[in-house]
């Protein structure tokens, strides 16, 4: 038997266990972002305090806002969690995404019309509740004309 394959299986892993190191020592020594970065396992990570959600509302022809279920358009979860991609979307919450926060707000009015209620404008609006003490909270992402109106 050659000790080629052997080498070589014994190579791959010593290069997975070297990045795996170099990520450790990344995560754990308090460097600037090009050499410093976060730990790339999130169970060493804390859980956070708060738990954040992404609503939308959508507003009907009379002017009333209606809440669209996202969670009917979402159905997979992120894992074992109850996150869904647009939980954790960078487009969703980061600046200098607006022509993608727009067209999602359009993609979201399309699925209401199908749904059997037209909207003319979509309202994105992230909320959180403190798990510490219960308090809550609420911020207007934007509002995206769809339609219109």
């Amino acid at each position: 038997m050659s000790e080629v394959p052997h080498r070589l299986a014994v190579g791959i892993v010593a290069v997975w266990l070297a990045t795996q190191a170099i990520a450790l020592v990344r995560g754990l020594l308090p460097l600037p972002p090009p050499l410093g970065a976060h730990l790339p396992w999130r169970m060493f990570s804390d859980p956070s305090p708060i738990d954040r959600t992404l609503t939308a509302e959508g507003r009907a022809a009379d002017g009333t806002w209606l809440a669209i279920p996202l969670e009917r358009y979402f159905r997979h979860t992120r894992g074992a969690t109850g996150e869904r991609a647009y939980e954790y979307s960078a487009i969703v919450f980061e600046p200098d995404h607006l022509a993608e926060r727009h067209a999602f707000a359009r993609w979201l009015a399309a699925r209401m019309a199908e749904d059997g209620q037209p909207v003319d404008k979509v309202r994105l609006v992230r909320r959180w509740r403190d798990l510490r003490d219960g308090s809550t909270g609420a911020a207007t992402i934007g509002q995206y004309p769809v339609g219109d109106g």
